[in-house]
């Protein structure tokens, strides 16, 4: 037994002693006695040795989850990969990976890190980290060996396609940053492009070096992909709004019941606020700050929201530290659009219910209350941010082309390094999306040569082929261009960007109608 288990039991039975003293039922902590004495039983009486501090972290964790589906218990081990994720760094050699036919398979080197500076390419395998084989190894043992200090060296054993012999480099850590900004380009001449896939400490920071670059190559149109975002710090979603509202209005405000829990957040007004045309693409997964950035900027009439129904997380958490080094993180608010929306939908049917997303149906408005936009148009509440244009992505795929696409050996990936080698590429991104064509009797027989079970006529379907070369093709532009050209080509077919790019004109309005309001005002 662990002597962290048995100190909390000492702490426990002491806890009996001290609160059977003039104990008062009303008193919440008057039910620490029984706590403790069930802890006593299981320790005494358990027909097994019992790992206690597994027990009492799942005790904690219990008692948080039955506040709400948001507060959380997170213990000491998980602490620092769930704090890099905010803070936006961590120290390791910068690759994205999978464990691909029992390899370290790299999908992508992180630019300016170790990996990129010293020549790792896609679809290198690692197949000894200093020295000892990487064969068949787990992804927490890649992660415990590859990330390190800053300044200390590993030496990694590379092989690579179309290379006889295998190679070793080494690599010295450094800082990795976790990028927020997966990709940003410009589409269609003048609409820029920017897909946020999280809120850290570095979000503001990238988007506006985004913004700048955008705007050198000819930005004059902005799509903010906010898809599949849960969301992350509020100062930084509120430091990204307000780039673009110029007036002091409310960007988000919060409500609780303790001090510091009530806050109103306003943009501030400056000569530097962009007034380009902005469509934002939000859908299910979209949560959090991705819901305050939508809500304010649907309220304010500063953008045409498209997409699915938000996700409708709209709890404020607070994180405690706790005296062993765990943390828990307590609901103290809500969050509020600038309408007075509250973001937050019902979870009283369960966590099953909630995590399932049953949400409101985007096509209808009963039981919503409407809510209005500084213009004047209705919006609804309920929940989540409903979009003003609604796109819904639910195309269905035979059963055998979303077991070739979801292969854990990420048949697709494997394929696109396949046909580098064996077929002659397009040297340009504009030939290999708009001229280049997936050989679709070479992709058969090479699942047929790598004993991939699949349903030939399933995969010939019209639908089901475009989707899978599609995808063949982006993770070649991946392969060749990096991870920006990845997502360019997934999007050339994405029915909510294509629709998204066509409310341009909507948000045009939007703009001239504000700043006929300024004008009006002065």
């Amino acid at each position: 037994m662990k002597k962290y288990s048995k100190s909390i039991i000492l702490i426990l039975v002491f806890l009996i002693t001290i609160l059977s003293v003039n104990a008062i039922n009303s008193d919440p902590f008057n039910k620490l006695k029984t706590v403790a004495q069930l802890v006593r039983y299981i320790y005494d009486y358990y027909v097994e040795d019992v790992d206690m501090d597994r027990v009492l972290n799942g005790a904690l964790r219990g008692m948080l989850e039955e506040l709400d589906p948001h507060s959380s218990f997170i213990d000491a081990e998980d602490r620092e990969s769930i704090d890099e994720v905010f803070r936006g760094d961590f120290e390791g050699i910068g690759i994205e990976f999978a464990i691909i036919d029992g390899y370290v398979t790299v999908i992508s080197p992180i630019p300016e890190t170790p990996s990129d500076r010293a020549g790792i390419i896609s679809g290198d395998k690692i197949t000894k980290i200093d020295g000892e084989s990487a064969y068949k190894i787990s992804q927490k043992d890649v992660v415990k060996k590859l990330r390190g200090p800053k300044g200390t060296k590993v030496i990694v054993t590379i092989a690579r396609l179309g290379m006889d012999e295998m190679f070793e480099t080494t690599l010295v850590r450094d800082k990795i940053p976790i990028r927020s900004i997966a990709s940003s380009f410009i589409l269609n001449d003048n609409v820029g492009y920017i897909k946020v896939t999280r809120f850290s400490s570095t979000t503001f920071d990238e988007f506006t070096d985004a913004i700048v670059e955008l705007e050198n190559n000819g930005m004059e149109k902005l799509l903010i992909d906010l898809r599949n975002n849960g969301g992350g710090l509020l100062d930084q979603a509120i430091k990204m709004t307000d780039l673009f509202i110029a007036s002091n209005d409310t960007i988000v405000f919060t409500n609780g019941r303790i001090p510091g829990s009530n806050s109103v957040y306003k943009a501030k007004k400056k000569w530097s606020d962009i007034d380009i045309p902005i469509v934002v693409l939000i859908n299910g997964g979209s949560a959090s700050a991705s819901e305050i950035v939508s809500g304010a900027f649907q309220d304010l009439d500063r953008a045409i929201i498209v997409g699915e129904r938000s996700f409708g997380k709209g709890l404020v958490q607070r994180q405690y530290e706790l005296q062993d080094g765990s943390a828990a993180r307590i609901t103290i608010a809500r969050y509020y659009t600038p309408s007075g929306r509250l973001i937050q939908r019902k979870y009283d049917d369960g966590l099953d219910e909630y995590y399932l997303n049953e949400n409101i149906d985007d096509t209808t408005a009963i039981n919503q209350k409407k809510y209005y936009t500084k213009s004047g148009r209705i919006v609804y509440g309920g929940g989540g941010i409903t979009p003003d244009i609604i796109i819904t992505n639910n195309d269905v795929y035979e059963e055998s082309t979303r077991k070739v696409y979801f292969h854990e050996d990420r048949l697709l990936f494997k394929y696109a390094n396949y046909i580098k080698l064996n077929d002659t590429i397009p040297k340009t991104y504009h030939l290999l999306i708009n001229e280049f064509n997936i050989n679709q009797k070479n992709f058969f027989k090479w699942l047929q040569d790598n004993d991939i079970e699949f349903n030939i006529d399933h995969l010939s379907k019209e639908q089901d082929w475009i989707f899978i070369s599609k995808r063949i093709k982006a993770e070649l532009a991946n392969t060749m261009w990096g991870r920006n050209y990845y997502y360019k080509a997934l999007i050339q077919t994405d029915k909510q960007v294509v629709g998204a790019i066509n409310q341009f004109d909507f948000s045009e309005e939007l703009i001239k109608k504000n700043n006929k309001k300024l004008i009006e005002r002065y």
